[in-house]
């Protein structure tokens, strides 16, 4: 036996997983919110793993997916739903980014006649920058003139949208962006004031391309912009690798973004617990076992890898843990179903109070009345997106139909209080 033990742990010495001897990361354009994360990981392996590590500049995630198959990078940031996944493997999701459809301001007042953009379906014939081919933005933005039937009746630019910045000329009317809230250069386009954001038919798309989320950019999310709550979609941004990567690599990947102060840096991070929730397809073995509530594997699990020529033990080790495991999955089913039952109650009694307000305010013709209903609805609204975080509730209709009673609940209130305000 333990001739058998020290051949077993010589075999996994010499057969353990590495990790490349260079780490290089693909990001994307220098100042956006990929290369920063990718700046910020980039330090974290340095410390961990003493390894030279480069950040590789990219036009982005469809750039990146290329790279890592052709082994230029051994791991990127891809947004989700921006090139297909065959031969890679999510490390974890990283953020959400957020699609703002940015209008000159100009455009989007009555004064600009028939020139104006109120609407997405208000671009035809209008210039717009779609980011840089190969790009996950510019995927996302095809993906919205595609739903908008604009992709042939509009003047599409395959450049950065910093090019808002300098175009003095008013070349460009319009950008679609994708991107998180914490990119700077989101925030510097619209600082300048030059700029809005329409709303996107988010319920239609969500149902249209399955990676992306239902989203809502909130009122001055960038001071003054945007005046109102803007409906819109989201993607995650994943963090991948190859699929013949090593254990060890995805292990320090992972260790690298939920142990070292990366969410301090970023907070719209997926924390853990919401990386875990999120469960995408083509997720690294590893990182599920990574999330695994047992624990992850440790120094147990490596003595553990070493004994593997006692199979009478590892197969009651296994037994074991699938009769825990099992009962914990029922638990966790039994508990999942309570939470579910208790959080559509509460939904019900959301819909009841917003379906009282519409008849209450029928009649009302006072705008300071109007008002304290208007906030009563939003105030409900943010209440319910804070209580109702069960991921099937989220994708019930019901859900979805309190979502838009609210939204059009809003709109009506807001449309009385301006027309008995001008009285």
């Amino acid at each position: 036996m333990v001739v058998v033990l020290i051949a077993s742990l010589i075999t996994w010495f010499f057969l353990r997983d590495t990790l490349p001897p260079v780490i290089r990361i693909g990001t994307a354009v220098q100042g956006g919110l990929y290369h920063e994360e990718g700046e910020r990981v980039a330090e974290a392996l340095r410390q961990r793993t003493r390894h030279e590590i480069e950040v590789v500049t990219t036009s982005g995630s469809q750039d990146n997916s290329d790279r890592l198959r052709a082994g230029e990078v051994d791991v990127a940031i891809v947004q989700a739903g921006s090139d297909s996944l065959q031969g890679l493997a999510i490390v974890t999701p990283l953020h959400r980014d957020v699609v703002h459809v940015v209008v000159r301001k100009e455009l989007m007042t009555p004064t600009a006649g028939d020139n104006q953009v109120a609407l997405v379906s208000d671009l035809a014939e209008k210039s717009i920058i779609i980011g840089l081919r190969r790009s996950g933005m510019q995927k996302s933005a095809r993906d919205i003139l595609q739903h908008y039937h604009l992709t042939d009746v509009a003047e599409l630019h395959e450049v950065h949208f910093t090019e808002l910045l300098r175009d003095e000329d008013q070349q460009y009317d319009a950008a679609i962006i994708t991107t998180g809230v914490e990119n700077d250069d989101i925030g510097k386009v619209l600082a300048t004031g030059r700029f809005g954001l329409l709303p996107l038919d988010s319920h239609a798309l969500v149902r249209r391309y399955r990676h992306l989320d239902y989203h809502e950019i909130p009122k001055n999310m960038w001071p003054p912009v945007p005046s109102v709550a803007v409906p819109t979609v989201t993607a995650s941004a994943l963090l991948v690798t190859r699929e013949d990567a090593s254990n060890d690599f995805v292990k320090v990947l992972l260790n690298a973004v939920f142990e070292d102060d990366l969410l301090a840096h970023f907070p719209t991070m997926f924390s853990p617990q919401e990386a875990r929730d999120l469960a995408p397809s083509r997720l690294h073995p590893v990182t599920r076992r990574y999330h695994d509530p047992f624990g992850q594997y440790g120094v147990m699990h490596t003595v553990l890898e070493g004994l593997a020529a006692g199979k009478e033990l590892l197969f009651a080790l296994g037994a074991a843990v699938y009769l825990v495991w099992d009962r914990w999955r029922r638990l966790q089913e039994k508990e999942n179903l309570e939470q579910i039952s208790i959080q559509k109650e509460r939904l019900d009694s959301y819909l009841e109070r917003t379906l009282r307000i519409e008849r209450q305010q029928m009649n009302i013709t006072d705008p300071e009345k109007l008002q304290e209903y208007l906030d009563e609805v939003t105030e409900i609204k943010l209440q319910a997106l804070d209580s109702l975080t069960h991921e099937t509730l989220r994708g019930d209709r019901t859900f979805s139909i309190f979502l838009m009673q609210c939204a059009n609940l809003i709109s009506k209130i807001q449309m009385r209080i301006l027309n008995y305000t001008k009285r």
